[in-house]
């Protein structure tokens, strides 16, 4: 996780460089893969370069989140802002169309993008994204909503690794063990809408990204329902993907491969 975690932070001190930026704003929700993304961004571009915006829904986002989110920001020394959006989804009720509760919930994620891109613009920062590979690969989030940045920095890590650098990091342990979970209605976590857990999910990921075909999957006692399930997200997911700006480590720097390797082989 080391030699991860240094590639991460190299990669957009570099991207910065190249591009001449110097500042950064992202969105921080309490959960984990913000959490990690907010500990790279303050490596890479220093603490008073860094901003982030706690955008919770009041009634729904769990305290525990947004308490967890402050916490972050004031522990790490970063600057932050505090502003639910539920004023802004309040005017989208007295629209004169029929509202689809996909839509309704898909709403909230774009309108914190909308508000990260304002603030972005307007303070001339890069706006940092912290979806994971998983989430991108299946689509869990909208292109100009949740997956809306200029970098998703963590956008070539899988789900499962992100929780694995947030212990490496040394994240508080009340934060790590939250089940993931976008809060975009009551009571329902990523297990319940993906009808798996993010291992086993992360699992198929892995084996279909490296050609394994689906049958052999299935033939090795891996869940038919979720096996399909996967493929037809990733299938529905492809094109929406080569328009997202990831921060790539497919191809680690020999130094960190073999810091990585060295730190497999102890």
């Amino acid at each position: 996780m080391n030699a991860l975690y240094a590639t991460l932070i190299k990669q957009l001190h570099d991207y910065a460089k190249n591009h001449q930026i110097q500042r950064a704003v992202l969105g921080l929700s309490g959960g984990l893969n913000s959490a990690v993304a907010l500990c790279i961004a303050i490596r890479a571009f220093g603490p008073k370069n860094v901003t982030a915006l706690v955008l919770p829904e009041l009634g729904l986002t769990p305290h525990d989140d947004i308490d967890h989110a402050r916490a972050l920001a004031q522990h790490f020394g970063c600057h932050s802002h505090y502003q639910p959006i539920n004023n802004f989804l309040v005017d989208f009720n007295f629209v004169t169309w029929d509202k689809a509760e996909t839509a309704n919930e898909n709403l909230k994620g774009r309108i914190r993008a909308t508000l990260l891109r304002h603030f972005a613009e307007a303070q001339n920062m890069m706006l940092l994204g912290s979806a994971s590979k998983s989430d991108l690969l299946i689509g869990l989030g909208t292109v100009d909503g949740e997956f809306n940045a200029d970098l998703q920095i963590l956008g070539d890590v899988y789900k499962t690794d992100i929780l694995e650098l947030g212990r490496w990091i040394g994240l508080p342990d009340e934060l790590l063990a939250k089940d993931p979970a976008r809060h975009l209605k009551a009571n329902v976590i990523d297990e319940d809408e993906l009808s798996a857990p993010w291992a086993k999910i992360d699992e198929i990921l892995r084996a279909l990204t490296e050609g394994t075909d689906p049958e052999a999957l299935i033939q090795k006692g891996m869940d038919t329902l979720i096996v399909h399930k996967t493929v037809r997200l990733l299938q529905q997911n492809e094109k929406g993907l080569t328009h997202i700006p990831i921060l790539a480590i497919g191809e680690l720097p020999a130094i960190l491969l073999k810091a990585q390797e060295a730190e497999a082989s102890s």
